[in-house]
């Protein structure tokens, strides 16, 4: 199926400086904890740290309990920017570097319609792409401070990288809120426990 690329959205500079360089240092140093999740799709190392789920909410881990709080806080900026309805799901991504280039598996985020975006942290040579049809991959770079959203449903993936040692991203999954009408107010929230948009 081809991808529609007006619905592949790429913002430069998402945040101010300020904002960016909060996350950025966060994300990226000694305060942040990651959980090994295997050599995914074969040979491609990669930690992560699940913030948010669709089943449980924001995720605490033992021994970590303040971790996802404080996570959380310092991704604020980016949260408010997306006037979100539902969060599903917030997970920040580490892979480290390989010595081939290749192309992980097609994939999509989530089994339902929703809102993916993909944050970067920093540059990397590391790239996402996007399924499109019988055509070439639709391509995204990887540049610090650059946000890509696109539907849920877009099966993508991502290349492996050279350089820096390791690529450092969060990715969002959230239903977004519908503009409201003249004299209505919009609602936004978390899904809690025993909330599932497939339900």
């Amino acid at each position: 199926m081809a991808v529609d690329e007006t619905k592949i959205i790429v913002t430069d500079n998402y945040l101010p400086k300020n904002a960016y360089e909060s996350i950025r240092n966060y994300f990226l140093g000694n305060d942040m904890y990651w959980y090994y999740s295997g050599n995914y799709s074969g040979g491609y190392p990669q930690m992560e740290h699940t913030f948010h789920n669709e089943t449980v909410g924001t995720q605490r881990y033992a021994g970590t309990p303040m971790i996802a709080d404080q996570g959380m806080n310092v991704m604020q900026p980016i949260l408010q920017a997306f006037n979100y309805a539902a969060l599903i799901r917030i997970r920040a991504i580490c892979n480290w570097k390989t010595g081939t280039m290749t192309q992980r598996e097609w994939h999509v985020d989530v089994p339902f319609d929703c809102t993916t975006a993909i944050y970067y942290l920093h540059d990397s040579d590391g790239c996402t792409l996007f399924e499109d049809g019988d055509n070439e991959p639709f391509e995204v770079e990887t540049k610090a401070n650059r946000l890509v959203e696109f539907p849920s449903q877009y099966r993508h993936s991502t290349t492996t990288f050279s350089t820096p040692a390791r690529r450092v991203l969060i990715n969002f999954n959230f239903i977004r809120a519908k503009k409201a009408k003249s004299g209505e107010v919009n609602v936004s929230h978390s899904l809690t426990c025993g909330q599932h948009p497939m339900k």
